[in-house]
């Protein structure tokens, strides 16, 4: 890399490129978030409502405790213990501390605790409520209890000094003089008092674990839904699995503007649309792609409407289109524009009427269109005809650009026999519909039959996904010019190879 002004320049863009593709992955993180906020939401207090209810039936448990010291006694020469006894001693006590706390909880020491309190306990239940824990670095032991009742919280923690110190004493003076004097003693150091308040349950901190567990899990319930859906979502995973270029994404088109370059001219939708038109422009640099076969994997997917509205901003751009209705299963096109779909294809394809008797005049100027005519029995024959081909040769001596709307080309065959007729192909996919595995069989079976693909579209994006418009204006607003370059020296003349 050569150094100076162009390299920096270079370094420059790179950083502002690294920026926004991080703040695309946010934006990914949080469009799956808004995507499943509802199932966040509802997981998320329905941890907190079950903590809530919880924590109101639970038992309130109170705690006392008591503080044991552990001595050793020692007999030292000449009256004073060396620093070295000193210490032993010392050691030796916090030895015998860690032993007193696991006698502490024997059953021995529960029946005699029991015995002296007379509590109508068994001895395991009792051992369940004591806890005994040598204080670190000291000769102390700290016997804790917890019972539902306070007052007999502090009364077993006083009966457990008091039984365990007698036990010691026992063992100490077993076999000996009554003259004699134990070596190890226990001193109830800090005794137990009646606990004022309940250590369980915490409300507040049982909310706040409530909360955290309920956003943690639903949030990543969230994330994994989202990695089980098949769905297309945004065109850097269209172009990922099916190496085609985007064309552009539309946004969904409100019901009652289906014509929106027309309907809504200012709008997000038209400007895309327009945005698209331009693109196809980079593409056609040469003027070679006049018919123009949309198509799809499946229905539903908003084909007539792309179709309808793909003619319509072309022709406000001062050509002359033609948009025909080759669906001549379930048509719509003519209804996006208000007309008539009594004469069409069908009747042209059977030699019935000629070309200028099935043209209709929209509302939009320079734009016709050929509906699709009353339902044939055999579509895909018509279509593969000799007069469909003969019907093409005219259009395209007349019209500049002729867009033909076709059925999905995973269910029928019909767009497959017309993309050999025609100069490319558009696919469309829905954001959220379209599944990888169904767009890859459309990219499949386009290939078999050398399909001139100019690249996708992504239809009906919501306009709540605004970081599919942050990466739209990457792409075709910064870097449109080197990218739609690159996209046509790949598309010019080339036909995909199956």
């Amino acid at each position: 890399m050569p150094n100076g002004p162009s390299s920096k320049g270079y370094l420059g863009k790179r950083e502002v490129l690294l920026t926004m593709d991080q703040a695309i992955e946010l934006q990914d993180y949080l469009r799956v978030i808004s995507k499943y906020k509802w199932l966040i939401m509802f997981c998320t207090m329905l941890c907190v409502a079950t903590a809530l209810f919880v924590t109101a039936n639970m038992t309130p448990i109170y705690e006392s405790s008591i503080q044991l010291l552990v001595n050793q006694s020692q007999s030292y020469a000449a009256g004073y213990p060396s620093a070295a006894d000193a210490y032993q001693s010392i050691l030796m006590s916090e030895r015998l501390a860690k032993t007193y706390s696991q006698m502490i909880q024997s059953r021995s020491t529960a029946n005699k605790i029991i015995e002296k309190t007379g509590v109508s306990l068994t001895p395991a239940e009792l051992i369940n409520k004591i806890n005994a824990e040598p204080i670190r670095d000291t000769q102390l032991i700290k016997v804790t209890v917890e019972d539902e009742n306070p007052a007999r919280a502090r009364l077993i923690a006083n009966a457990t000094g008091e039984v365990f110190k007698k036990t010691v004493e026992d063992i100490e003076l077993n076999g000996l003089s009554k003259k004699s004097r134990p070596l190890i003693s226990i001193t109830v150091v800090e005794p137990a008092i009646t606990p004022s308040a309940p250590i369980k349950p915490k409300p507040v901190l049982n909310l706040v674990l409530a909360l955290f567990i309920g956003l943690a899990s639903s949030t990543g319930l969230a994330f994994l839904l989202n990695y089980l859906d098949t769905t297309i979502k945004d065109t850097d995973e269209a172009e990922r699995i099916s190496g085609l270029i985007s064309l552009g994404q539309i946004p969904v088109i409100p019901k009652g503007k289906e014509l929106i370059v027309k309907a809504g001219p200012r709008s997000t939708a038209a400007e895309a649309f327009r945005m698209l038109k331009t693109n196809l422009q980079y593409i056609n640099f040469d003027s070679t792609i006049r018919t123009v076969v949309v198509t799809s994997a499946g229905a539903g997917e908003g084909k007539t409407l792309f179709s309808a509205n793909l003619a319509a901003v072309i022709a406000l751009s001062g050509h002359r289109v033609l948009a025909v209705s080759c669906d001549l299963r379930k048509p719509r096109l003519h209804q996006v524009f208000g007309l008539s779909n009594d004469v069409g294809l069908a009747n042209i394809l059977i030699g019935a009427v000629s070309l200028d008797a099935a043209i209709q005049e929209t509302e939009i100027e320079r734009l016709d269109l050929i509906a699709s005519g009353p339902a044939a029995p055999n579509p895909a024959d018509l279509l593969e005809s000799a007069r469909m081909q003969l019907f093409l040769e005219e259009a395209q001596r007349r019209y500049d650009f002729i867009i033909l709307d076709t059925p999905p080309a995973i269910l029928v065959t019909d767009a497959l026999v017309l993309v050999s007729r025609s100069d490319g192909v558009i696919l469309l996919a829905r954001s959220a519909v379209t599944t990888k595995h169904a767009f890859l069989a459309l990219r499949g079976a386009l290939k078999k039959v050398n399909a001139r693909v100019l690249g996708f579209s992504l239809n009906a994006v919501s306009s709540k996904h605004r970081y599919g418009y942050y990466k739209y204006y990457r792409y075709y607003g910064q870097g449109q010019k080197s990218y739609l370059e690159s996209a046509s020296a790949k598309a010019k003349g080339e036909r995909i190879s199956a």
